[in-house]
């Protein structure tokens, strides 16, 4: 164990260990191990009271257990039934969750005294390929394939070096006692059918299937580090930070191989899913303004880019206004919008600069609000010529600091209104017109 926990840089001879103790045979070996390294640790034991008497055996057997190598012990009971159907999920997934969720309190607390502690669990070789084997059935990409990582942030895994064989062995061999639990038996559960079923079989084909899978374990982890070298040399060619949001040319993606795989990598940071990647790939060939969500960003489809832009970030450099939207909040201000057939259309005339009444018709949605920058231009309001935005705002008088804070509206490519300033006459009202979209832009104070 001292040469797996060098090999994998998991913890420090001074570092106190939380060491997650269920009583049973790999648990208690760890410990015994820990122990003999005169490892400084805290037993935490969890009483899920699902298994009546036999879940107070438990927990009477690790404090016997944590009595007879003098070590400190955290018990916690839980209600894991009525938390299990109020979180309306499974008794498993609650198990985990309120294990998890009190390990980490436990730790919390100790770094609020000034204890930077680890959480040890007694997962060992034979835990990581049913791991593996799961995530295959599942549908997993390379990530899935490494099976249990020795380390992953605050938690450490000993004894993943070592065969369930191997710790049975060693715990016969140097009389050490433990308890089986019952429901370890049960093939209901996911993980004890790969366990007592496709595991066993594999084994009755190849002999030495178990060994086999560690192997290609260890070699899935080191093709995962090129893969990972590789990705991140994609990303850094593809996607340019600009403030709070990321640009990728449409083009240069386009080129990039194997596309389907870079977009997946590119966007589950941003709360995509595998499932979304035939959508971003549909972007590629969409009309500016088109987009996509998740739960917390967009990707957007704006002329020679994709932008993914926080939903919830009014720092953003580009905002997309839906038909349905009545008020964008952005970087200047708040913009109200708002559609009607009600309107007098003598009133346009008395406008105040920072409205703009214009023919719904002409507009085509989704719309993008966004900074104006170098080459846009308009057809001003009483002009059928194109005009450059930055000569418009020359004409204006704006200062520097003033025209770094003008922005647009664009439809379909097309600038319909400069805020504030001047609305685009293609877009203007006619006699003709049935309805009018107003907008109203406010300034921050």
């Amino acid at each position: 164990m001292l040469a797996f926990n060098s090999k994998h840089n998991l913890f420090n001879a001074d570092q106190t260990l939380l060491v997650a103790t269920s009583g049973g045979v790999d648990s208690v070996v760890l410990v015994n191990l820990l122990h003999a390294c005169k490892q400084p640790m805290v037993l935490a034991h969890c009483n899920f009271q699902l298994r009546g008497d036999e879940s107070e055996r438990d927990e009477n057997f690790v404090r016997s257990l944590a009595q007879q190598f003098h070590l400190p012990l955290q018990v916690k009971k839980f209600e894991t039934n009525s938390f299990a159907a109020s979180e309306k999920i499974s008794i498993q997934l609650a198990a985990r969750k309120l294990r998890y969720n009190w390990f980490n309190e436990l730790m919390n607390e100790a770094a609020m005294n000034g204890e930077k502690m680890l959480l040890c669990t007694a997962h060992h070789a034979n835990d990581s390929v049913e791991t593996m084997l799961m995530n295959v059935m599942r549908g997993t990409g390379i990530e899935g394939m490494h099976g249990i990582l020795p380390k992953a942030n605050n938690i450490v895994r000993p004894l993943l070096f070592a065969t369930k064989d191997e710790i049975v062995l060693y715990a016969k061999q140097n009389n050490l006692q433990w308890v089986e639990d019952s429901s370890n038996e049960s093939s209901k559960y996911s993980r004890n059918f790969v366990r007592q079923q496709i595991v066993p079989a594999a084994e009755k084909l190849f002999p030495s299937a178990v060994s086999n899978m560690l192997g290609t374990i260890e070699k899935m982890k080191e093709a995962e580090i090129l893969y990972q070298q590789a990705v991140s040399q994609h990303k850094k060619k593809l996607m340019e930070a600009k403030g709070n949001e990321w640009l990728i040319p449409v083009l240069k993606l386009k080129q990039a191989e194997p596309l389907s795989t870079i977009v997946y990598e590119i966007i589950k940071g941003f709360g995509f899913g595998e499932a979304q990647v035939p959508e971003v790939l549909k972007l590629l060939q969409a009309e500016s303004g088109s987009y996509l969500s998740s739960a917390t960003h967009r990707i957007i489809r704006h002329r020679h880019h994709l932008i993914i832009a926080s939903l919830h970030n009014d720092a953003a450099e580009i905002h997309v206004i839906e038909k349905d939207d009545e008020v964008i909040a952005f970087q200047q201000g708040s913009l109200a919008v708002r559609t009607t057939r009600n309107f007098d259309s003598e009133k346009v005339k008395q406008l105040a600069a920072d409205e703009a009444w214009l023919d719904a018709k002409m507009i085509q949605f989704p719309l993008v609000l966004r900074p104006w920058k170098a080459g846009d231009y308009l057809c001003p309001l009483g002009m059928r010529k194109k005009k450059k935005v930055s000569r418009l705002l020359i004409d204006l008088r704006l200062s520097k600091t003033e025209k770094e804070k003008v922005w647009v509206i664009e439809s379909n490519k097309k600038i319909l209104w400069v805020v504030g300033h001047r609305i685009d006459d293609r877009f203007k009202i006619h006699p003709a017109t049935q309805s009018i979209i107003q907008f109203s832009f406010k300034p921050k104070n």
